[in-house]
């Protein structure tokens, strides 16, 4: 069973050190919104993905608030990543499989009032088009007390960037109402895309409809 992660000061600093300046210089980052993040509580960042440098570049725009990220389940069998990722923050997710043990640890994070990034589309789309998300990001919105941010990301394709990250107002899901769970988890997750498809123009991703589940 894998562990919940915490962040380890020691390992965190020097994350830092090795992602924040090659981010923030290299790649050009420029953020907006930060305020719409909470500085406590549960919180659920949800942003599109392009590439593989988001996960870090969202942490870093989103700092000094500390966020819990999901990376994938092959990176955690190599010896020396094992260990360190679990201490800054990362847990493992096995993409295109319906993870038990993900969310079991994606609801512990929420539960202990820590920050949570996801990528509701489940994967890296290079286009910038936008996907239906998966049910997950929306019934991890809909846990009690949770704040939902919507964030929308654009040029960390490119290793000189620049980079854009926005992060927007918290997201109204009062107008999620279902049947059924699951169709409540289906809603809440169109509503979350709707916000990242308002957003992504301001950052310099391309202008679309939001996508929906059929």
């Amino acid at each position: 069973m894998a562990e919940v992660p915490t962040y380890t000061t020691p390992w965190f600093w020097a994350a830092q050190a090795l992602v924040v300046p090659p981010v923030r210089l290299v790649g050009r980052m420029r953020q907006t919104g930060r305020e719409n993040l909470q500085e406590h509580g549960p919180l659920l960042v949800c942003c599109n993905h392009i590439s593989e440098v988001d996960p870090p570049a969202v942490g870093a725009a989103a700092l000094p608030r500390k966020l819990f990220y999901m990376a994938k389940a092959e990176l955690f069998e190599m010896p020396v990543l094992r260990s360190f990722l679990p201490r800054v923050g990362a847990y493992p997710v096995r993409r295109g499989a319906a993870d038990r043990e993900n969310i079991r640890i994606s609801r512990a994070l929420l539960s202990r009032g820590e920050a949570l990034l996801v990528f509701p589309e489940g994967t890296r789309h290079a286009d910038g088009r936008l996907r239906p998300a998966h049910s997950g990001a929306g019934a991890l919105a809909l846990q009690e007390g949770v704040k939902v941010v919507p964030a929308a990301i654009w040029g960390s394709r490119s290793v000189f960037g620049p980079i854009r990250v926005i992060f927007g107002e918290p997201v109204d899901l009062t107008g999620t109402e279902g049947a059924s769970r699951s169709e409540r988890a289906r809603n809440a997750s169109d509503a979350i895309m709707a916000e990242i498809a308002a957003l992504l123009p301001r950052v310099g991703g391309p202008v679309q409809a939001p996508p929906r589940n059929g």
